[in-house]
Protein backbone atom coordinates (compact mmCIF):
# COMPACT_ATOMS: atom_id res chain seq x y z
CA UNK A 1 0.00 0.00 0.00
CA UNK A 2 1.37 3.41 -0.62
CA UNK A 3 1.84 5.98 1.20
CA UNK A 4 -1.63 8.29 -0.38
CA UNK A 5 -3.91 4.72 0.50
CA UNK A 6 -3.72 3.40 -2.79
CA UNK A 7 -3.45 -0.29 -3.45
CA UNK A 8 -0.49 0.16 -5.91
CA UNK A 9 -1.01 -2.84 -8.93
CA UNK A 10 1.48 -1.95 -11.45
CA UNK A 11 3.63 1.29 -12.14
CA UNK A 12 0.64 2.07 -14.80
CA UNK A 13 -2.72 1.34 -12.27
CA UNK A 14 -3.51 2.16 -8.86
CA UNK A 15 -6.55 1.54 -7.81
CA UNK A 16 -8.14 3.57 -4.61
CA UNK A 17 -8.21 1.70 -1.40
CA UNK A 18 -12.08 1.40 -1.42
CA UNK A 19 -12.23 0.33 -5.14
CA UNK A 20 -14.25 3.04 -5.97
CA UNK A 21 -12.29 4.15 -9.03
CA UNK A 22 -8.90 3.20 -10.91
CA UNK A 23 -6.04 5.76 -12.11
CA UNK A 24 -4.30 4.49 -15.49
CA UNK A 25 -0.95 6.43 -16.00
CA UNK A 26 1.78 6.17 -18.34
CA UNK A 27 4.98 4.79 -17.12
CA UNK A 28 7.70 5.73 -19.55
CA UNK A 29 10.16 2.76 -18.52
CA UNK A 30 11.88 5.11 -15.66
CA UNK A 31 9.69 3.36 -13.07
CA UNK A 32 8.14 7.08 -12.76
CA UNK A 33 4.17 7.75 -13.78
CA UNK A 34 3.96 10.68 -16.39
CA UNK A 35 2.10 13.83 -15.37
CA UNK A 36 -1.08 12.58 -17.09
CA UNK A 37 -3.56 9.58 -16.93
CA UNK A 38 -7.51 8.73 -16.88
CA UNK A 39 -9.34 7.99 -13.31
CA UNK A 40 -11.77 5.88 -14.38
CA UNK A 41 -15.27 5.33 -11.79
CA UNK A 42 -17.83 3.01 -12.74
CA UNK A 43 -19.89 5.18 -14.18
CA UNK A 44 -17.76 7.92 -16.06
CA UNK A 45 -14.18 8.55 -16.34
CA UNK A 46 -11.69 12.03 -16.82
CA UNK A 47 -8.51 12.54 -17.60
CA UNK A 48 -5.90 13.77 -14.70
CA UNK A 49 -2.79 15.47 -14.12
CA UNK A 50 -0.49 15.69 -11.12
CA UNK A 51 1.40 18.44 -12.62
CA UNK A 52 2.68 20.51 -9.41
CA UNK A 53 0.46 18.63 -7.67
CA UNK A 54 1.10 15.74 -4.67
CA UNK A 55 -2.40 14.22 -5.77
CA UNK A 56 -3.84 14.15 -8.76
CA UNK A 57 -6.54 16.56 -10.00
CA UNK A 58 -9.16 16.73 -13.16
CA UNK A 59 -7.85 17.87 -16.49
CA UNK A 60 -10.78 18.25 -18.08
CA UNK A 61 -14.75 17.25 -17.42
CA UNK A 62 -16.15 14.08 -16.39
CA UNK A 63 -17.36 12.14 -19.52
CA UNK A 64 -20.19 9.40 -18.77
CA UNK A 65 -19.24 5.41 -19.47
CA UNK A 66 -19.30 3.84 -21.66
CA UNK A 67 -16.93 6.25 -23.73
CA UNK A 68 -16.61 6.11 -27.78
CA UNK A 69 -12.59 6.16 -28.15
CA UNK A 70 -13.14 7.22 -31.71
CA UNK A 71 -15.29 10.28 -30.94
CA UNK A 72 -13.71 13.62 -31.08
CA UNK A 73 -16.50 16.04 -29.73
CA UNK A 74 -15.48 17.21 -25.97
CA UNK A 75 -12.66 14.67 -25.50
CA UNK A 76 -9.47 16.01 -27.09
CA UNK A 77 -7.83 15.47 -23.74
CA UNK A 78 -9.15 12.48 -22.53
CA UNK A 79 -8.37 11.01 -26.62
CA UNK A 80 -5.16 12.15 -26.47
CA UNK A 81 -4.24 10.17 -23.00
CA UNK A 82 -6.01 7.13 -23.56
CA UNK A 83 -3.61 7.16 -27.24
CA UNK A 84 -0.53 7.53 -25.25
CA UNK A 85 -1.15 4.83 -22.59
CA UNK A 86 -2.12 2.23 -24.88
CA UNK A 87 0.86 3.27 -26.91
CA UNK A 88 3.08 2.60 -23.91
CA UNK A 89 0.73 0.19 -22.47
CA UNK A 90 -0.67 -2.15 -25.55
CA UNK A 91 -1.65 -4.76 -22.72
CA UNK A 92 -3.86 -2.64 -20.26
CA UNK A 93 -7.15 -3.10 -19.82
CA UNK A 94 -8.07 0.64 -20.38
CA UNK A 95 -10.17 0.43 -23.50
CA UNK A 96 -12.24 -2.45 -22.44
CA UNK A 97 -13.20 -0.76 -19.21
CA UNK A 98 -13.83 2.73 -20.67
CA UNK A 99 -16.16 1.02 -23.89
CA UNK A 100 -17.86 -1.27 -21.04
CA UNK A 101 -16.15 -4.73 -22.54
CA UNK A 102 -14.74 -5.38 -19.28
CA UNK A 103 -17.29 -4.37 -15.82
CA UNK A 104 -15.07 -1.72 -13.79
CA UNK A 105 -15.81 -4.24 -11.01
CA UNK A 106 -13.54 -6.77 -12.93
CA UNK A 107 -10.83 -4.05 -13.69
CA UNK A 108 -10.81 -3.08 -10.21
CA UNK A 109 -10.75 -6.18 -7.85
Amino acid sequence: MSSRGELELSSMKTTSTDRTYIDYWQDYGTGKKSHFGIRVWADRCSAITNVGAETPSLFGGPHKLPIDPSATEGQHSLNNVIDEHMHRHPDSDLVAVLTGKKPFSEASA
